[in-house]
C-alpha cells in the first residue's frame, strides 16, 4: 500500500517537475537531481501517509531531521532543501495548494573546511630548500634553473603577502619594475587593496627578474611568471605541480603544501604574532571580517594572554593585590 502512495507521488512529481525544467530550461543533470531529491522526499511520505498537497512546515522540518540522522551532509541538505522550495513553489504557481510550506525554511550552512597549516619551521624548511635547490642546479642546465628560481621566488612572494594563487600569477611584469614595500593589486570582486613585500622577497624577486629577461620567449610577455611555452601566464596546475615536488624532497605530505595552505599559514602567524584581525583582513583582501575570524584559527593560549595583557579589570586586579601585599 505504501509503495502505491510512493509510487503515485513519484508520478505526479514527475509531471510537476516537468513544468520546472521548461521554465527555467534546467539541464539533463540538474532535472535529474530534482527527480532524485523529489522521490527521496516521496519515499518519506509514504513512510508517513502524509499527502503531498497537505505538507506542513512541520513535516517538511521532521523529514530534514531523519535526513540529519543519515549522517547527510550539509550540502546535500541544502540542495535538497532547494529542490523541495522550487517543487512547492511551482505547486502554489499552478494552484495546488494555496501555501508554500517551505516559505520560512533557511538554506543549511555548509562545512568550511580549513586547510592545515604548516608551523613557521616547516616554511622555513620549505624556502630553504627552494633557494639551494636553485643555487645546486648548474647555470649549463638553464631551463631547470629557471623553473627552480621561479618556485623559489613564488613561495617567498606567497609566504611575504599571503597573495591568493590567481591574483599571483596574474600580475604583469610593470607591477615589479620598481618594487617598493607594497604594492597595489586587484583582488576578488575587481576590489584593490595592498599587499606587503619584505626584504627577503624583494631580493629573490630581483634575481628572478634578471633570469627571466636573458630567456627570449619571456621577453614580449606582459606577466611577472609567464607559462612554460611563453604565452599568458603560468597555471595554478603548474605551481601547484612544483610546489609538491619541492615539498616531496624534504619529506613533506606535500598533499598538505599548496598555494592556498601557505596563503592559510600567512595568516595563522601573523594572527600567531600578534597582528590584529581588522589589519589581517586588509591583508588577506576579505569583504568581512566573519570570512578573517573563520580563516584562521586563534589559540586559546593567544586569547588568554590578549585578556590578561589588555584588560582593564585585570589592571585593576594587580593594583588591588600590590596595595593589599604593601
Amino acid at each position: 500500500m505504501k509503495k502505491n502512495i510512493s509510487e503515485s507521488i513519484k508520478e505526479f512529481a514527475k509531471n510537476i517537475i516537468e513544468i520546472i525544467s521548461l521554465e527555467k530550461g534546467l539541464s539533463y543533470n540538474t532535472k535529474f537531481a530534482y527527480t532524485k531529491d523529489i522521490n527521496l522526499f516521496a519515499d518519506w511520505l509514504s513512510m508517513e501517509n502524509v499527502n503531498v498537497l497537505e505538507v506542513d512546515e512541520q513535516n517538511v522540518k521532521k523529514f530534514f531531521c531523519f535526513l540529519q540522522s543519515k549522517n547527510y551532509k550539509p550540502s546535500s541538505l541544502s540542495r535538497k532543501l532547494s529542490s523541495l522550495k522550487q517543487f512547492y513553489k511551482t505547486l502554489k504557481e499552478e494552484k495546488y495548494i494555496k501555501i508554500n510550506p517551505l516559505t520560512n525554511l533557511e538554506s543549511f550552512k555548509k562545512e568550511k573546511n580549513l586547510p592545515k597549516p604548516l608551523s613557521e619551521k616547516h616554511l622555513n624548511l620549505l624556502l630553504k630548500e627552494a633557494e639551494e635547490n636553485f643555487i645546486n642546479i648548474s647555470s649549463k642546465d638553464l631551463i631547470e634553473k629557471i623553473k627552480s628560481l621561479r618556485t623559489y621566488t613564488i613561495l617567498e612572494i606567497l609566504y611575504s603577502t599571503g597573495m591568493r594563487i590567481s591574483e599571483l600569477i596574474s600580475l604583469p611584469l610593470t607591477d615589479f619594475i620598481e618594487l617598493k614595500d607594497l604594492l597595489q593589486i586587484r583582488g576578488k570582486g575587481s576590489v584593490y587593496r595592498y599587499v606587503a613585500f619584505n626584504k627577503k622577497s624583494k631580493d629573490v624577486i630581483s634575481v628572478w627578474l634578471s633570469y627571466r629577461s636573458s630567456v627570449n620567449k619571456y621577453i614580449n610577455n606582459k606577466y611577472m611568471f609567464p607559462s612554460n611555452k611563453g604565452l599568458g601566464h603560468i597555471s595554478r596546475q603548474i605551481v601547484n605541480k612544483d610546489i609538491s615536488e619541492l615539498s616531496k624532497k624534504i619529506n613533506f605530505d606535500y598533499e598538505n603544501v599548496s598555494p592556498h595552505n601557505i596563503r592559510h599559514s600567512f595568516a595563522t602567524h601573523l594572527l600567531n604574532r600578534g597582528v590584529d584581525l581588522r589589519s589581517l583582513q586588509k591583508l588577506l583582501g576579505h569583504a568581512d571580517i566573519s570570512t578573517t575570524e573563520i580563516y584562521t584559527r586563534v589559540q586559546s593560549k593567544r586569547l588568554a594572554g590578549l585578556v590578561n595583557e589588555i584588560h582593564p579589570l585585570n589592571k585593576i586586579v594587580l593594583n588591588n593585590k600590590e596595595s593589599i601585599e604593601s
